[in-house]
């Protein structure tokens, strides 16, 4: 299927504005703006809704645009979520059938220059917003720090965790609403269940399904080293266990290094995988499960990878669910640069479908470096994208994004990937990417620099069609 051009110029200097085809500006801000940090979520129905931040009133505040059509096309003016007037920063957004919410970390309170967590909320599909944020930490003076907000939704509730230092070190705190955002916990819970402020516990990320099943995880130091924690609910948030689980296994409690935790739900489990540095300084890739309450986790954790252990450094893993198939993904550089390998389990996280892995980029073994995978499922299309500096024969730090993907639920996987950006190979940074596959459709939404300053991009195109690139047409000005 061949589509017309897309080019969204939206204040673009003129000698950049036809550079790349498929790809649609997401943010109006000026060329003299840096729009950075994009997170994104697509509903039931195909719709996309994306926020980033940039300074284009006077400081950087949280900014909103959606799409209707899978990414085809966004709306001609963006919404201004936060209220303040000081940086608000790190947003995070999750949607659930036309319930959107953001939450995001803001200096607004006190004069100390502390952040503290705000929400904001729709119940129409993006079309209108609460009139004030609403803060979320029980902090109203700013006299503590708050960082790193995650938020999840399903059906009409939402939840959103942070870490908080009103302790002393951080914690992890979560406020919930069961009504579409209209009742949000008056105080938040505390979810790690050492003393209060006596272990740093941060970098939290969860999960929640329509069940009323609550998944969070973080790193840990109590011990140590950090170890990778979780709690659960089943009661949609209210309460979680009086005694949180440590995740990692294995070795001694904080022997050694257990970080960066990423998690996924469905089919009535729970998935964690991490990047573990217990067997030298390489990193391996490991992974445990949990039943829908969140508490009972495998003793011992399993390692996704397939080669020896420590012998290749292996980071920044990804991981989706459905039914009870769960997908892995992460970068390795077994053969030199790092690739993009790719793991699947059909039975619940008890055993691996293959004995290898699945290697993702398709140009020679570790001839480059591809980082940063994510993961999209959508019955048996499977998909996964990542940032690949293959093309970036000078060295100048500049990459492409990419993605591979089976129509076979993993049994076959192609032997050509695909490109995403439609400028000039490695001519830009491309960065921040969330990535989903819709139908028969796929969706990339990131940030990059084409025009000088970072702005936010989207590519939405049937599942395999590769980028076009369309050479600049000369600046008429210059006629």
């Amino acid at each position: 299927m061949v589509l017309g051009l897309l080019i969204v110029g939206f204040g673009c200097g003129t000698d950049g504005a036809d550079e790349g085809t498929l790809d649609v500006r997401v943010d109006h801000a000026s060329d003299k703006v840096e729009s950075t940090l994009p997170h994104s979520c697509v509903n039931e129905d195909g719709k996309a809704f994306v926020v980033w931040v940039d300074g284009r009133d006077k400081s950087e505040q949280i900014w909103f645009n959606m799409s209707n059509d899978g990414g085809e096309s966004f709306l001609g003016t963006d919404t201004k979520l936060s209220k303040g007037k000081v940086e608000a920063a790190n947003p995070s957004i999750a949607c659930a059938g036309d319930n959107v919410y953001v939450a995001w970390e803001d200096k607004r309170d006190g004069e100390l220059g502390y952040q503290n967590i705000y929400v904001q909320w729709s119940n129409d599909g993006g079309r209108s917003w609460q009139k004030d944020d609403l803060m979320l930490d029980a902090d109203p003076d700013g006299d503590y720090v708050s960082i790193s907000p995650a938020v999840a939704a399903a059906g009409d509730s939402a939840w959103v965790v942070w870490a908080d230092q009103v302790h002393g070190a951080y914690d992890i705190f979560l406020s919930r609403t069961g009504t579409k955002g209209d009742s949000w916990s008056k105080e938040p819970v505390r979810i790690d269940t050492d003393a209060d402020g006596s272990a740093f516990s941060a970098n939290p990320v969860i999960a929640g399904d329509k069940d009323g099943n609550v998944l969070v995880a973080w790193e840990d130091r109590r011990d140590g080293d950090s170890d990778i924690y979780a709690n659960g609910s089943s009661d949609g948030g209210k309460t979680f266990s009086a005694s949180d689980s440590r995740v990692d296994g294995g070795d001694d409690p904080g022997a050694s290094n257990s970080f960066q935790p990423r998690i996924a739900m469905a089919g009535g489990h729970g998935y964690a995988v991490w990047q573990d540095e217990r067997f030298g300084e390489n990193a391996d890739i490991l992974f445990n499960s949990v039943d829908a309450s969140g508490n009972n986790w495998s003793s011992e954790a399993l390692r996704v990878e397939s080669d020896a252990e420590g012998i290749a450094d292996s980071r920044n893993p990804a991981v989706a669910a459905q039914g009870e198939t769960v997908v892995v993904a992460f970068q390795d550089n077994r053969s030199g640069g790092y690739d993009i390998f790719t793991r699947w389990s059909t039975d619940a996280g008890v055993s691996w479908a293959t004995d290898e892995e699945a290697r993702m980029d398709t140009d020679d073994n570790g001839q480059a470096q591809s980082y940063n995978p994510v993961i999209s499922l959508s019955g048996d299309v499977w998909a996964v994208a990542w940032q690949d500096y293959r093309d970036d024969v000078g060295g100048v730090g500049f990459n492409d994004l990419f993605y591979n993907y089976s129509p076979s639920a993993g049994e076959v996987w192609q032997t050509s990937d695909v490109r995403i950006n439609s400028i000039a190979p490695a001519s830009s940074y491309a960065v921040d990417q969330s990535f989903y596959v819709i139908g028969d459709r796929v969706l990339t939404v990131w940030a990059d620099g084409r025009f000088g300053t970072s702005d936010i991009f989207a590519a939405g195109r049937a599942v395999g069609e590769q980028s076009v690139y369309k050479e600049p047409e000369a600046d008429p000005a210059a006629k």
